[in-house]
């Protein structure tokens, strides 16, 4: 536990992959000679991210992988922990990649190390370039080993030197064909791995500092590294250069796709999958619109994969059957595969099912491909099981923030995106609207925030569903097809930064309490700022960052998939000071002093700039124009408020056109932007206008086309009356009464909260008692690696309510919460689903509730009360009666609606 201070390696070199276009931008070092052998690899795990990783085997689970940090402010070192389970008699190996050491007699690795069992053992794992494995047509690599720990529960360090001597050693012991000798020469070092061995409890190891003396190093001809990037795809390059087809039959090599750490890598070479769930599309679309990879959500057949092969896309799908999966050749067209897929929104009751998939398939499968796996909860217990964790993320920015899932270890962490409301809300507006189509699709804006923040806060793959198929002539599709592949543009211009870059302080954008992001990457570095919601009071035009670390050669751009718009800058007291134009809309700062990054990031833009202007100047239009026709029809016809409210935005595309026709592409898709977040503000206020007092959901919420009938609605809903109350028990006057009427109670046994129900007679609203729920925290709730999620909830009996009728539930609430982003009231029916579930924080006593549905076909309708996390929420006077007709009586409400 000394002090790292050392001379760090410059830079990672990956190995190239023959057959596959660069998957994502990689440090170069060009023009490079061999020095002395006196530089110093020091690895004291400073950064929050593990960088060791515990590798697929049999039996080998990783249970948890975290940095912990010494209490003692005077010596202030970190380690990394994990904890594993492994099989008596079996070992797991736990590695940390180094790039390629030439293998060198000055070589020495060192690493401190604390565990609870005896016998681990330092190894290095050596590659011989110059001999290939007929079995994978790969160099030939093998385990090299040194010291071995004898101080459980101890601090000790373990070395390994003499490495050529050890490695030709092991060479010659793997010859055993004559005529196909190991040779040894120039072979390296790749990964630095503690074998750990197994037992009937769990294994813990810490890890507090790696250090490798002696090592060769290539000396650059430039000063600094530079961005480099391998392709225009980043998907597999899979047939020959010039081919238009698959062949069937052809071989390919093997492809190796692991998870390291926290992000996926091909062939060593790290990925950030952006794939989209296939409804039948044309494969060819997908790859224009920029995604690199395709779920499958049912097996996939070898015409599909041959397909994907031809469109460089990547395929995530269910594996085949066991016995199918076993004879796969892998040299086959199932090389696609990226990972296989053991479904989505699993909940805990299939933790054994997919426990006993994934120990077979890690068994069996001749690819080794990761697994991947969508949870609704138990996200730690399925993030030890498989490598790779979707979890689903609302669109909406501001309940996004609140409810940041908090981190899974020992996993690759994915954010699946749904772009339009579940079928059941939809359906829900598509019966008060049915003449109009593509209800319940998120608007482009919305979707560009989460996808931004989601990236931004760490995840590391997205999963993209559509409400439907791509590629049709509707204007919705349209729009949707820009915005993906505009976001497509702008996530490859910064994925380098996001997984090889290192996070750095946060900067407030001065004057704003806007808060950034930042990532060091070499010579550059990429601030984030994020854009700000709609209902944030209005930002100054211009403001300005202050940006440390930073020398005086600095230059600043904003980076757009338009191109790099030069800011100003200029050094000032505590840093670099960078002027910045409106920051409303959110964007990315670029800043070095390395003209090579600039050259390439304007060359990996290329001639795509004017096509991302012109769809963003397309975006910007299409919500202008769709805020003036709404504004229209709420307008009295005596005025023209909706027309004098957009005429300053159509006036602002009127100059985005003139920039785009002199050629200004970055201008204009940053003047786009300003306009579309300007019409996002402009929509909060007219919706904000139409929304009812208190707290209401009907099929109307959130669709701005809809505001003109959802204003009709709520003139028919004031006059209409009201059939009789369906629903049994909803006065909570007693136990006994309540649970005759058919009402259920459940909680959620892994909440670690103090959950129950109860009746109570303090000052109910109706009668003489209501009914209350309680989550109380008992002190861990903190630690939950869960979403927030109901823990305990109440179901009313089914209530028959009839085809072609208009329902509403209403009753009263009383909330009292700690935190409004852990727990919260959720009132949920059975016909709008959670898209409708109204989310009720701490009210002032007393308040209504109200809920409008349309009935399709006659079924059973339930509505739930549930808590989402430590709160005491009281109900009373819960009714469901039918919206009668003008010429209905609540006797006739009986009889068929006509």
């Amino acid at each position: 536990m000394t002090p790292k201070t050392a001379i760090h390696w410059p830079a990672t070199r990956w190995p190239v992959m023959r057959g596959v276009v660069g998957l994502v931008w990689v440090w170069a070092l060009l023009a490079t000679r061999v020095v002395a052998a006196d530089v110093v690899i020091d690895e004291g795990f400073d950064d929050p991210e593990p960088s060791w990783y515990v590798r697929p085997a049999t039996g080998v689970r990783a249970i948890a992988q975290l940095r912990t940090r010494s209490p003692d402010p005077t010596n202030p070192t970190t380690t990394e922990r994990i904890v594993l389970a492994c099989p008596a008699g079996y070992a797991a190996h736990v590695a940390h990649e180094v790039g390629q050491l030439p293998v060198i007699d000055e070589q020495v690795i060192e690493v401190v190390v604390r565990g609870n069992r005896q016998a681990i053992q330092l190894a290095a794992e050596v590659v011989y370039p110059r001999s290939i494995d007929p079995k994978t047509g790969k160099p030939v690599r093998t385990l090299v080993e040194g010291h071995r720990y004898s101080n459980p529960g101890g601090w000790q360090k373990l070395s390994l030197e003499k490495l050529p001597l050890l490695a030709g050693r092991h060479a010659r012991l793997m010859s055993t064909d004559p005529k196909e000798k190991i040779d040894p020469h120039e072979a390296y070092v790749e990964n630095v791995v503690l074998v750990v061995p197994g037992g009937t409890d769990q294994s813990m190891i810490e890890i507090d500092q790696m250090t490798i003396t002696g090592v060769a190093t290539a000396k650059p001809a430039f000063e600094g590294p530079a961005l480099s990037f391998g392709g225009d795809s980043e998907g597999p390059l899979l047939q020959a250069p010039g081919s238009t087809a698959v062949k069937k039959g052809e071989s390919f090599q093997p492809i190796t796709v692991r998870r390291h750490g926290n992000t996926l890598t091909v062939e060593n070479q790290p990925l950030v999958p952006r794939m989209i769930e296939y409804r039948g599309e044309p494969m060819e679309l997908l790859a224009d619109l920029g995604f690199n990879a395709i779920w499958f959500t049912e097996p996939v057949t070898e015409a599909q994969l041959q397909a994907a092969r031809a469109a460089k896309l990547w395929v995530v799908c269910p594996p085949p059957p066991m016995d199918a999966l076993a004879k796969l050749e892998v040299d086959s067209v199932w090389q696609t595969v990226l990972a296989w897929s053991l479904g989505s929104e699993r909940d805990g009751l299939s933790l054994d099912s997919i426990a006993s998939q994934t120990e077979q398939l890690r068994r069996i499968d001749p690819l080794n491909r990761p697994l991947l796996v969508g949870a609704r909860d138990q996200h730690r217990r399925y993030g030890q099981l498989a490598d790779l964790l979707v979890r689903s993320a609302a669109l909406d920015l501001d309940a996004q923030q609140a409810r940041m899932p908090l981190p899974v270890m020992g996993c690759s962490p994915w954010t699946q995106l749904s772009l339009g409301w579940t079928p059941e809300a939809r359906k829900q507006a598509q019966l008060i609207a049915p003449r109009a189509s593509h209800l319940g699709w998120y608007e482009p804006l919305e979707i560009r925030r989460a996808v931004l923040n989601a990236l931004a806060t760490g995840t590391r793959g997205l999963a993209i569903r559509t409400p439907e198929r791509l590629g049709s002539a509707a204007p919705e599709a349209r729009q949707l097809a820009d915005q993906l592949r505009l976001l497509n543009d702008e996530l490859r211009l910064v994925e380098p930064w996001l997984v090889s870059g290192k996070r750095t302080a946060s900067t407030p954008v001065e004057g704003t309490g806007v808060e950034t992001m930042a990532w060091q990457l070499g010579r550059s570095r990429l601030v984030y700022i994020p854009e700000q919601p709609v209902s944030v009071a209005t930002l100054p035009p211009t403001s300005s960052i202050v940006v440390t670390g930073l020398p005086e050669t600095t230059r600043a751009h904003l980076l757009t998939p338009a191109g790099l718009l030069p800011l100003a800058g200029q050094r000032a007291a505590g840093g670099y000071l960078v002027q910045l134009p409106s920051i409303a809309a959110g964007g990315w700062l670029l800043l070095t002093d390395d003209t090579r990054t600039l050259a390439q990031v304007q060359q990996r833009i290329g001639r795509n700039a004017m096509r991302a202007a012109q769809s963003e100047r397309g975006l910007a239009l299409a919500e202008v124009l769709e805020l003036e026709t709404v504004e229209n029809q709420l307008a009295s016809p005596r005025d023209n408020i909706g027309a004098s409210r957009v005429a300053p935005l159509k006036q602002a595309i009127q100059q985005c056109d003139q920039m785009l026709a002199s050629q200004q592409a970055t201008r204009t898709l940053q003047y786009a932007a300003e306009i579309r977040h300007a019409a996002a503000i402009e929509r909060r206020r007219v919706e904000t206008q139409q929304m009812f007092s208190g707290f209401v959901s009907l099929p109307t919420d959130r669709e701005l086309r809809l505001l003109p009938t959802q204003r009709a609605l709520e003139q028919s809903l004031a006059v209409l009356p009201r059939g009789d109350n369906m629903l049994q028990g909803g006065d909570f006057e007693d136990l006994a009464s309540t649970k005759n009427a058919g009402w259920l109670h459940a909680n959620y046994a892994q909440a670690r909260l103090d959950t129950g129900v109860q009746f109570t007679n303090t000052q109910p609203y109706h009668g003489g008692a209501s009914l209350r729920l309680v989550a109380r925290d008992l002190g861990d709730a903190v630690e939950l690696d869960e979403d927030p999620k109901p823990v305990v909830w109440i179901t009313s009996p089914p209530v028959e309510v009839r085809e072609g009728g208009v329902i509403e539930v209403t009753g009263w609430v009383r909330v009292a919460t700690t935190d409004a982003a852990l727990g919260q009231l959720m009132v949920v029916d059975s016909l709008g689903g959670e898209q409708f579930a109204l989310r009720i924080p701490t009210t002032t006593g007393w308040q209504p509730f109200r809920m409008v549905r349309t009935v399709d076909e006659t079924r059973s309708l339930q509505i739930n009360f549930a808590l989402t996390g430590p709160a005491v929420a009281e109900v009373d006077a819960v009714m469901i009666r039918e919206v009668l007709g003008p010429n209905r009586t609540a006797r006739q409400a009986g009889e068929p609606p006509k």
